[in-house]
């Protein structure tokens, strides 16, 4: 009885710690590539594309033109930028926030909007605060709705 006793307990003190940390490392962002640009629509200045990556894969690819719809799309991304997206560093949350400011100035100013690419890997609290820090300035200039 003592053994079975000892055993449970062990059990149940793994079986806690592991919570937590299985819980806490469940909390990382997707490997996202997001790609701004010139809308290929008359109605909106710019669109996004994001794209879900599991390796060099693709899979999950979605356009949109504003903040709420999303629609998906069929995947036309050269190989060698989901690659580099991949097996390549992550973009610096200051070089996203960079981009906001230079898009909000561009958009103030009537320019055209600038072409870039973002790669968001491995962000840790990402449901928890993250996702917002990361996406926000990002989708900053688009309308909340479909215009």
């Amino acid at each position: 009885m003592g053994i079975m006793l000892k055993t449970a307990l062990a059990v149940s003190v793994i079986a806690g710690l592991s919570v937590p940390i299985t819980a806490q490392a469940a909390d990382v962002s997707p490997t996202l590539l997001i790609e701004t640009g010139p809308s290929d629509m008359a109605a909106y200045r710019r669109m996004i594309s994001v794209k879900y990556l599991n390796g060099a894969s693709v899979t999950a690819n979605y356009k949109a033109y504003n903040r709420r719809e999303f629609i998906n799309t069929p995947n036309s991304t050269p190989a060698n930028l989901i690659a580099a997206c991949a097996s390549g560093r992550a973009t610096s949350l200051k070089d996203i926030k960079s981009f906001e400011k230079d898009e909000g100035r561009r958009a103030r100013n009537g320019e055209a909007p600038e072409t870039r690419t973002f790669c968001i890997k491995n962000v840790k609290n990402w449901d928890a605060k993250n996702k917002d820090k990361y996406l926000d300035p990002i989708f900053a200039s688009m309308p909340y709705l479909a215009q």
